[in-house]
């Protein structure tokens, strides 16, 4: 059984979409390759993302398939609920879900136009210190103003998960991708505000920097900004290293009592 939607703007795609799940395996063009795998390819003139989210663990495909909807249907229903709030996003084309016969999700796709962009934030932390303070405060007023002003918070917010690009007027553009984990509020505090940001993957002088320029947008404080957001990151830091030793000690017990995860090749 197959479900999926189509944003209206691409239903001369929809030979692509509902067959995606075949042409999938002889795509080319792979920009990443591990648990999830994402793909490039070209249909109609249309530069085309697919990200396959596969090899889900049974009890999330449960959740899946009957409580909570699928990444690639949150993916495709969150981008277009951002760019009616006015933030950048690439536009989405579709999401397609295949079910087997007892109506238990197998493998979802989310289908995006692909955005040509001339970097991530993850880069920009290696530029210059003139170029790297004007992304780096660029990107902190999108995420005050455009981000958490709008009650906005992204999940996932690495720096790979950034992309910046340079318009005509030689502006630099922000767009959001990688959406599956959002959150929508009324209102944010400064607090939530400074612990969303710690999750960008950047050292501590640009993580510094990103928090001066949005506590100055914010509250015209360029300090406190700072303060609270090298707080968070070291709280952040043992949760991170807890969760990986968690991880290390659940695999070598499923090492000793020979329990092996099941992979789905489609």
């Amino acid at each position: 059984m197959i479900k999926y939607e189509i944003n209206p703007g691409f239903d001369c795609l929809k030979d692509f979409v509902l067959n995606v799940h075949q042409l999938f395996p002889d795509l080319e063009t792979t920009l990443q390759n591990s648990r999830n795998h994402v793909k490039v390819t070209e249909h109609k003139g249309i530069k085309l993302c697919i990200k396959s989210f596969g090899n889900h663990n049974p009890i999330n495909r449960i959740v899946y398939s009957f409580i909570r909807p699928s990444k690639a249907n949150r993916s495709f229903n969150y981008a277009l609920k951002l760019l009616d709030l006015g933030v950048n996003t690439p536009d989405p084309v579709a999401f397609v879900e295949y079910y087997n016969s007892s109506r238990i999700l197998q493998n979802s796709y989310s289908i995006s136009v692909y955005l040509e962009h001339d970097l991530s934030l993850k880069h920009a932390f290696d530029f210059e210190l003139s170029d790297r303070l004007e992304l780096l405060s660029g990107f902190a007023r999108f995420a005050c103003n455009e981000l958490h002003n709008n009650g906005i918070l992204h999940k996932d917010l690495s720096a790979s998960n950034v992309l910046i690009k340079n318009n005509p007027e030689g502006i630099n553009e922000f767009y959001l991708i990688d959406l599956n984990r959002m959150r929508f509020r009324k209102n944010i505090s400064f607090r939530k505000r400074m612990a969303n940001l710690k999750r960008i993957n950047g050292t501590a002088i640009c993580l510094g920097t990103i928090a001066h320029f949005y506590s100055l947008e914010y509250r015209g404080d360029p300090v406190w900004g700072a303060l609270q957001i090298a707080k968070d990151r070291i709280s952040w830091m043992k949760y991170r290293r807890a969760k990986k030793g968690l991880k290390t000690s659940l695999k070598a017990i499923k090492n000793i009592f020979g329990l092996k995860p099941t992979v789905q090749h489609n």
